[in-house]
This record gives structure tokens, sequence and C-alpha cells, in this order.
């Protein structure tokens, strides 16, 4: 009997369009109709993931001060809360790289910072193209997530990981930022009195 090679022709990726440049206040649109809503209380520290059709709740991500950050799925692991440090866990890939692993329905997938996507998610079985990634504001279009066929059924882990990861970079960067212009002041001053 002779087998058949079938080629299907995949459906194309997801964007997930952020109305706003916000990892705790964002509604993101998908084909132009709103997808999820998410949402931080005014204290800053209970980020809300919400369907924008149903209005339930996906996922809770509360960041501490003292005990440590957790993340919550009602629909998986009956709801418990999880530490985010054992559910984003640092590791090291292959080449090198420093990742994020999470375990989904395809088993092991690494987020980890990208030359070309800033951010972007791999399967085990292929850390070469990601199953989702940020596509970078311009002019033209705002700042999207990306997500390829294959990762339907875990949208709200993929978008609760990304938004934790791309909150902490940007925090690291602002830091970093207002690091280099404490410097550059002193620099500055030092100069000035030198002169005198």
């Amino acid at each position: 009997m002779d087998s058949q090679l079938t080629l299907v022709n995949l459906p194309p990726p997801i964007a997930l369009t952020f109305a706003t440049d916000s990892m705790i206040n964002a509604t993101l649109y998908r084909n132009a109709r709103p997808a999820y809503k998410l949402s931080t209380k005014l204290q800053g520290t209970t980020t809300e993931l919400r369907d924008c059709g149903t209005s339930e709740l996906l996922a809770r991500i509360i960041r501490r001060e003292i005990l440590p950050d957790t993340v919550t799925f009602p629909n998986l692991d009956d709801g418990k809360d999880i530490r985010v440090s054992k559910w984003l866990r640092p590791c090291k890939l292959p080449n090198g790289l420093e990742a994020q692993v999470v375990e989904t329905e395809l088993g092991k997938c690494f987020l980890r910072r990208d030359p070309v996507h800033r951010l972007a998610l791999y399967t085990e079985y292929d850390l070469e193209k990601p199953v989702a990634h940020w596509k970078l504001p311009d002019n033209a279009s705002p700042l999207s997530l990306i997500l390829h066929p294959g990762t339907e059924n875990f949208h709200p882990q993929i978008i609760a990981a990304f938004t934790i990861e791309e909150l902490k970079m940007r925090m690291a960067e602002k830091a970093d930022s207002m690091a280099l212009s404490r410097a550059a002041a002193h620099s500055a001053t030092l100069v000035s009195l030198a002169r005198n």
C-alpha cells in the first residue's frame, strides 16, 4: 500500500493588537474586535486577563513586594495559585541562551529575548521558529502578540507569560536609564567642579 503525503494549509497566525502600549491596562484586539482585556486595580498589584465577550477571568497575576508573585489560571490546575518563579522557571538552552521554561500542552515551551521580535516563545521541538512573538510597534501599527497555529488552547498562558516578562524587561530598562541619567548628571557636576 502506498502512503501519500497530505499537505495541509495551516491557518494564518493570529495577531492580538494592544490598544495601548501597556502590560497592565490594555484591550487586545483580534481582527479589529476586542478579544481580551488586561486590567490592573489602583493598587497596581493584581492584573487580570478577561475574555472580552464573556468577561470570564482567564488569568490573574499578583505582584507582591515580600511574598512571591503568583499567577492563577481558573481553568487549569483547579484554579490554584502558582508561584511565577515555579511556572516560568529560568533555564539555559543548549545554545547557551537564557530563557524561561513553561509547561504547556505542546510540552516545554521556552520564552526568551529575541533579537528580531524582542520576546519569543519556542517549543522544545523547534528552538528556531517561534510559536508566539511580539510584532513591535512602528509608525503604522501598535504592539501586537503574534500567535501561530497550535497555540489556541493556551492563549491565556501565553499572554500572561509575555506580559509578565515584558513588564520585567521594561522595569529593568527604566532602572538602567535612570542610573545612566544619574551618572551623566554626576559626571557633569564633577567636570563643572574641576573647572572651578
